[in-house]
């Protein structure tokens, strides 16, 4: 009898080629802090797009869709408007922002940002704006590439709000559509750090002063000029931080961030219930 065919052996899976390392990175400034402070929440908010359960519901007459917007339509109207317009040409050119940005100027969010503006506008933090622009001295929007070498090589790109000349140094600012709180300090450190030593480098032997000014409340400006040892840590620490970005992964145990339940409270995570989320109940 004819002998029985041999099977063949098992195809072995095929060998990929080892990927190439990763020569450089680019990142934005906000995505980079953001990451820095938290990679969970980075993935949660930036990778997912999850919904924070303790986000604020729209006002009454909001837009829902919009309301994340609101931050960016203030940024916009302090871009955009004549800061040395008078009162009604300034309201009209906000209102015409509003409606550019596809708002209804006459829609309760709109008119709540529109007011915050003026008021800003109107406070000393406002008028020092005016003023500057008066002299020509003025810069909004300003964008920037800063390369700081490393394994990988990082690229950090960003817009910084304002920036002015002044004879004892260099100023800028970065606007928050918010209230000031404890925590604002800490939670934007990096990315005013960011902004400052790519001021340095266009401004050679000049100082830079960073602040975040608040558009609302009292208006409070918030001096957050980075020492020297900052803009070194950062420049040291943003190609690891910019690779782990760019590598993804899921979530991590908070334990592991040393991030406890209290310091996620303060920085009002609406992430909090997936991290510490609360001990089940005993039924008596």
């Amino acid at each position: 009898p004819a002998p029985e065919p041999v099977p063949p052996p098992p195809a072995a899976p095929p060998r990929l080629a080892t990927p190439p390392p990763l020569a450089a990175v680019r990142v934005a400034v906000t995505d980079l802090a953001e990451y820095a402070r938290c990679p969970t929440r980075h993935f949660l908010s930036r990778r997912l797009r999850l919904p924070e359960r303790e986000a604020a519901p729209a006002a009454p007459g909001d837009d829902a869709d919009r309301a994340t917007d609101l931050g960016t339509l203030a940024h916009a109207m302090l871009a955009q408007a004549d800061l040395l317009a008078p009162p009604l040409a300034l309201r009209a050119q906000l209102a015409a922002c509003a409606a550019r940005l596809g708002h209804d100027p006459g829609a309760p969010a709109a008119r709540r940002v529109l007011a915050d503006v003026v008021r800003f506008l109107g406070s000393a933090g406002g008028r020092w704006l005016g003023e500057r622009a008066a002299d020509g001295t003025l810069r909004r929007e300003v964008p920037f590439l800063l390369r700081l070498p490393g394994a990988p090589a990082c690229y950090l790109v960003g817009a910084v709000d304002a920036l002015a000349e002044e004879r004892d140094g260099v100023v800028l600012l970065d606007f928050k559509y918010a209230h000031p709180r404890p925590a604002s300090a800490a939670r934007y450190r990096l990315q005013l750090a960011a902004y400052t030593l790519a001021a340095s480098r266009a401004y050679p032997g000049r100082p830079v002063r960073a602040a975040l000014q608040f558009l609302r409340g009292r208006c409070d400006r918030v001096d957050l000029t980075p020492s020297a040892a900052e803009l070194e840590a950062l420049a040291r620490e943003a190609p690891r931080l910019a690779a782990g970005l760019h590598a993804g992964g899921g979530p991590r145990p908070a334990a592991t961030l040393g991030r406890t339940r209290e310091r996620c409270e303060a920085d009002g995570c609406g992430y909090l219930y997936r991290c510490h989320p609360a001990p089940a109940r005993i039924p008596r």
